[in-house]
């Protein structure tokens, strides 16, 4: 077993992705994964690598010779046996870290769902994906669900809720430019910038210029520092100009870079507001999660006096032309601030998890930093049910024709149909079917193929519905058969996904990618 110092060497790279907690919580990971396939063993393999804690290969399908030339973690002497025991012994190998477990037994029969952190169903019925797609709904585990159809393949993702504090999403530094709080506003005053020769003035902090020229136009217009339209921002911008010693000073240059996202009302996002005025976060229970607890502590920060409608301040400021010490002294006043925010919203926790009779450490510590330090990135994500795509149209059928791949998807889902009407894919023979009448087979099924899928389309809202037929052939040429060289592209998309959902860092794609690798298509459809 390696000890922290050996894995801190072997993630380093992964580690400066999602951190040790993120290591952690892929490491704590149970990941159940139906079907053996290419598709399964390329989205496993970028999975072991990076050390996820344990996965579950259930599948009772057995090594075959095609499957020798396409799945690269079964051996030639392995056809016969399991594939999902040739895997997960082959898989194994990369990272011994990684515990690997194969459950011999048909996908479908698959019910064991204790502990597991997210279920991936690889090449599997759509039968089989909406049931148990229904049991992972209620349960609210993650679901990723991966099609390929030589060329072509789609993954959709499932799950009722999904909430992340570190999104790592791009937001303008809050500097509190247009109205400076105590500390800021005396280290802005501190400052006497018509007493400063020009070698000085050229290591100003770029928020002290702002501050002194948001603060002259203000007195100069009679006006608030707040609702400004383009135009008074420019007028802005002028002041700082006439401020400057001489042209291509750097820092006054980064002043007026900075006018735009500085000079403008304070606005909380659209999806931290979707959270804070969501019904979780006016709900307080031992059954709780930890990320509502803070969520409800946050609404109460934000409308209270002190919060005024503002985020708790994360601390950190960006990088800018500054002597050493004014940068330092500027940085440890938005680092106090951050702690000072911090405590308030800790207060604000109390009372909740006091009315949640929980107790007082409930939350912790760490817990609570991270989440002010990213108050302003939260995110929350529902997506679709797929367990429903059956019954109704699907939820984002006009964004998946707008998208230009309507047509791919309503293949996948008529080549579901096809199979629960005759037992097979489209393109695959018959039982006992001479080799004489493949192709009399194939053209039939490419006929019936697309007579599906254009009445599931007409079904959904689509007029005068075609199908490309070069599409059809795809699909019925394939047999549903994994290349290797696509299964692999899939399943890093997979695995990039199931790390998203597992670390609850970074967004995961709410929708459904199509991957088109014949016609250069990659359409990530969002909900």
């Amino acid at each position: 077993m390696r000890t922290e110092t050996d894995k801190a060497q072997l993630y380093d790279r992964q580690l400066r992705l999602w951190q040790k907690d993120g290591q952690a919580a892929l490491e704590r990971a149970r990941v159940v994964v139906l079907g053996s396939s290419t598709l399964a063993s390329e989205s496993l393999k970028n999975l072991v690598l990076p050390g996820i804690g344990e996965f579950i290969v259930v599948d009772d399908a057995l090594v075959s010779e095609a499957d020798v030339r396409t799945n690269f973690f079964v051996r030639a002497s392995d056809v016969g046996e399991s594939r999902a025991q040739s895997i997960v012994r082959n898989l194994c190998e990369m990272n011994p870290d990684v515990h690997g477990q194969a459950v011999v037994k048909a996908p479908a029969d698959f019910a064991d769902l204790s502990n597991v952190s997210l279920v991936i169903a690889c090449a599997q019925p759509d039968k089989t994906v909406r049931a148990l797609g229904e049991r992972c709904w209620s349960a609210n585990i993650p679901m990723i669900t991966a099609s390929n159809a030589g060329f072509i393949a789609e993954v959709r993702s499932a799950v009722r809720e999904h909430t992340i504090v570190e999104s790592h999403g791009k937001v303008w530094p809050d500097l509190r430019v247009m109205a400076p709080f105590a500390e800021l506003r005396a280290y802005a005053d501190s400052f006497d910038l018509s007493a400063l020769d020009s070698t000085d003035l050229a290591h100003v902090p770029f928020v002290v210029i702002l501050i002194k020229a948001a603060d002259k136009w203000a007195a100069e217009t009679g006006l608030k520092k707040e609702g400004l339209t383009y135009k008074q921002r420019k007028e802005i911008s002028a002041l700082v100009e006439q401020m400057a010693p001489a042209a291509g000073e750097e820092n006054f240059d980064e002043a007026v870079a900075a006018i735009t996202t500085s000079c403008s009302d304070y606005v909380v996002s659209n999806d931290v507001n979707r959270i804070l005025t969501d019904p979780a976060a006016n709900t307080a229970d031992a059954q709780t999660s930890n990320f509502w607890l803070l969520a409800n502590a946050l609404r109460r920060y934000v409308a209270s006096e002190y919060g005024a409608g503002k985020m708790p301040h994360s601390g950190a400021i960006p990088d800018m032309k500054a002597d050493t010490q004014s940068y330092v002294n500027l940085q440890r006043i938005y680092k106090q601030k951050a702690e000072q925010d911090k405590a308030e919203l800790t207060q604000c926790l109390r009372k909740v998890v006091q009315e949640a009779a929980l107790a007082a450490d409930h939350v912790s510590a760490g817990e609570i930093d991270t989440f002010c330090k990213n108050a302003s990135r939260l995110r929350l994500v529902r997506t679709h049910a797929l367990h429903h795509e059956a019954e109704t149209a699907p939820e984002l059928w006009d964004n998946l024709v707008n998208e230009g791949v309507s047509e791919h998807y309503a293949l996948f889902r008529a080549a579901g149909v096809f199979l629960e009407k005759h037992g097979r894919y489209p393109g695959i023979p018959d039982a006992g079917a001479g080799a004489g009448d493949l192709d009399a087979q194939c053209e039939q099924d490419a006929r019936e193929l697309r007579a599906i899928a254009v009445e599931l389309m007409t079904a959904w809202g689509s007029k005068d519905a075609e199908v490309a037929e070069s599409l059809v052939a795809e699909f019925v040429r394939s047999g549903y058969m994994e290349l290797h060289n696509v299964a692999a592209v899939v399943g890093g998309i997979v695995a990039q996904e199931t790390i998203k959902l597992i670390t609850h860092q970074y967004v995961p794609h709410n929708g459904i990618c199509i991957i088109d690798t014949a016609n250069n298509v990659l359409a990530a459809v969002k909900a």
